[in-house]
């Protein structure tokens, strides 16, 4: 189940738990740091169940007007499941109604 995250430690853990396991898409050490760095004060979503996070999604709010995924990422025994859909769409509904 999708959720936004406030705390921004569980936010920064959070991402750290998911971006690591990405080394894929997250292989750079100084940029997935920057990354997991900038989730603590960014809107932050997270999938959970049962406890276990399943995935992440980070928003950078660029203007007044515009946002965009500052990151986001679906642990890969996850993949498939809809999740990523799910992340992007509390994404979206958040900067509808900012």
């Amino acid at each position: 189940m999708v959720q936004e995250i406030d705390a921004s430690d569980a936010r920064a853990a959070i991402a750290r738990e998911v971006l690591e396991a990405l080394p894929d898409w997250f292989g750079i050490p100084e940029s997935r740091e920057a990354s997991i760095r900038d989730s603590r004060a960014q809107p932050f979503w997270a999938d959970l169940e049962n406890g276990t996070v399943r995935g992440v999604l980070a928003l950078r709010e660029t203007s007044p007007y515009t946002a965009e995924l500052a990151a986001m990422g679906v642990l890969p025994a996850y993949h498939r499941q809809g999740i990523g859909r799910a992340l992007f769409a509390a994404f979206h509904q958040y900067a509808r109604e900012k």
